[in-house]
C-alpha cells in the first residue's frame, strides 16, 4: 500500500457516517495514547516521568479533531482507571493525575484550532497550537494538581519539579507530532 493511500485510509472516517467506524477509531486513538505511555523515563528528582503520551494526545487532536481527539484521551483515562495497564495504578490520584486530566482539554483545543483556522494547519501554526496545548493546558493542570498532591505552593519549585525538566523533550515531541500531523493533513 502506498503512503498516500495509507494516509487517506487512516483519516477516512471523517467522511463516513458509520458510528462503528468512529467508535473503533476512538478506541484505536486511545490505544495509541496507551502505547505512547509505555515510553516512560523516570527522573529521580521528580515524581513526574518523561512519557510519550503528550505526543499521541496532540497528534490525536490535530488529526481527528476536537471531539474525537478529546474522546480518545478520555477513553484512555477511563480504561486506565479501570485497570488497563497503560499507566501506573492510582495515577489519576497521584502526582501525575493533573497532567493526565489535562490530556482531554489539550486534545480538544488542538483539534478545535486546527479545524477552525487555516494558519493552525500549517506547520508553524501546528507547532504554536501544540505548544499552547502542551505547556498551558497539560502543564497548567499538571502543576496545579502536583501542588495540591505535594503541598508545594511555590510556583518556582513546582516548575522545577513539573515543567522545566520536560521542556526540551516536549519540544521534540511537539515538533514530531506537528510534522506528522502536517504530513497527513497535506494528503487529505
Amino acid at each position: 500500500m502506498n503512503m498516500r493511500k495509507f494516509q487517506n485510509n487512516v483519516l477516512a472516517w471523517h467522511g463516513s457516517d458509520s458510528i462503528i467506524i468512529r467508535l473503533v477509531t476512538i478506541l484505536v486513538g486511545a490505544a495509541l495514547i496507551g502505547l505512547a505511555a509505555q515510553v516512560k523515563i523516570p527522573l529521580p528528582w521528580t515524581p513526574v516521568p518523561i512519557t510519550g503520551q503528550t505526543f499521541a494526545v496532540l497528534l490525536a487532536g490535530a488529526l481527528w479533531g476536537a471531539q474525537d481527539g478529546a474522546l480518545m484521551a478520555l477513553l484512555y483515562l477511563l480504561l486506565g482507571s479501570i485497570g488497563v495497564p497503560w499507566f501506573a495504578g492510582g495515577a489519576l490520584l497521584g502526582a501525575t493525575g493533573g497532567y493526565l486530566l489535562g490530556f482531554v482539554p489539550a486534545a480538544y483545543c488542538t483539534g478545535l484550532l486546527c479545524r477552525r483556522f487555516d494558519w493552525a494547519r500549517r506547520l508553524p501554526g501546528l507547532v504554536l497550537v501544540m505548544v499552547f496545548a502542551n505547556f498551558i493546558i497539560i502543564h497548567g493542570t499538571g502543576m496545579t494538581w502536583l501542588g495540591c498532591v505535594t503541598g508545594i505552593h511555590d510556583i518556582s519549585k513546582l516548575a522545577a519539579l513539573g515543567t522545566l525538566p520536560f521542556i526540551a523533550g516536549d519540544l521534540v515531541k511537539i515538533a514530531a507530532a506537528a510534522a506528522l500531523a502536517r504530513g497527513f493533513m497535506s494528503r487529505k
